[in-house]
């Protein structure tokens, strides 16, 4: 029974996305010489385009995948996530035994090897951690592998600053080192994913990451791919309980567009209910979410009125 392949009523579904598919090939094959930036909104599918990617090529070619998927790690932190907490999930500092009790002298990772004694001198600060990783990344070379480092949701280092202190933040040094590991040494492939919003604000105002960066705007889904998947639900989603009519697929459009998350959400909800009633009810949480936004906006420019001034409704 273990054996056997769970059933669901509903799958995650992957549509087209050939260009996008083609595009991710075509800059591992070649030799690393930029870091590539994905962008796009949220809920654009930049996380399964790059499982689904990497599903396709682990079958052609020998790589050594390290995918570190922040949205899954940093949310088991709070507002007190570190530069250690962070070294602890690429390295680990967990002691690996042998079956007879015995330490084996290698340390369990996440990501990247390392033995006791350079896990003790990296907690002293007498081993520089970028250095450790270079090393790993040209071990993998040697041995024909070539190495592939995914960061997906980046921002979610935009706050953490290196040893608990306010004058080197993480992401500056991070830059650095993966300026070095493609540009400069052409070591290892290095693809970051973000929301569009921080993408703008922070990397591509950077004028010295233009020079040393690709960039890739992943959008929401086409109309003519979107009305594809929504025509063929038990071929892209397996559901079977319903289908949607050219009406209806008309209706999810004109609300979501060709956000994928948000169209499996509302597919989820269709199996219970009407679709006039999910539809709706997808509408009010939106408009109460849009005006949630601009009471805050609000409130903001009201706490900024110097004191005294009236304030007028």
């Amino acid at each position: 029974m273990a054996n056997e392949k769970l059933q669901y009523r509903k799958e995650v579904a992957f549509i087209s996305r050939e260009k996008e598919l083609a595009f991710l090939k075509g800059f591992i094959n070649e030799r690393p010489e930029s870091i590539l930036f994905l962008h796009g909104p949220k809920s654009s599918g930049k996380t399964i385009l790059l499982y689904k990617f990497l599903e396709q090529i682990e079958k052609e070619q020998k790589l050594d995948v390290k995918f570190l998927n922040l949205r899954k790690i940093l949310t088991e932190f709070d507002d007190n996530y570190n530069y250690r907490d962070f070294l602890n999930i690429l390295f680990g500092v967990e002691d690996k035994k042998e079956k007879t009790g015995k330490f084996s002298g290698e340390i369990s990772v996440g990501f990247f090897k390392i033995n006791s004694e350079i896990e003790k001198k990296m907690k002293q600060g007498r081993v520089d951690p970028f250095k450790v990783m270079e090393q790993e990344f040209i071990r993998l070379v040697e041995k024909g592998i070539k190495p592939i480092l995914i960061i997906d949701e980046l921002q979610a280092l935009d706050k953490i600053y290196l040893n608990n202190g306010r004058d080197k933040r993480l992401l500056i040094e991070l830059f650095n080192f993966f300026v070095a590991m493609t540009k400069e040494s052409h070591l290892a492939h290095i693809i970051i994913a973000s929301s569009d919003g921080y993408f703008i604000n922070t990397v591509y105002a950077d004028s010295r990451l233009k020079k040393t960066s690709e960039f890739y705007k992943i959008d929401y889904l086409d109309k003519e791919d979107t009305m594809e998947w929504l025509f063929n639900l038990e071929k892209y989603s397996k559901i079977k309980d319903y289908t949607v009519t050219p009406e209806d697929a008309e209706k999810i459009w004109d609300i979501v567009g060709g956000s994928m998350w948000e169209i499996q959400h509302i597919l989820s909800q269709l199996f219970e209910h009407p679709i006039d009633d999910v539809l709706e009810d997808y509408k009010q949480k939106m408009l109460g979410q849009i005006t949630y936004y601009i009471v805050q906006k609000e409130r903001k420019k009201w706490k900024k009125l110097p004191l005294g001034n009236p304030v007028v409704f």
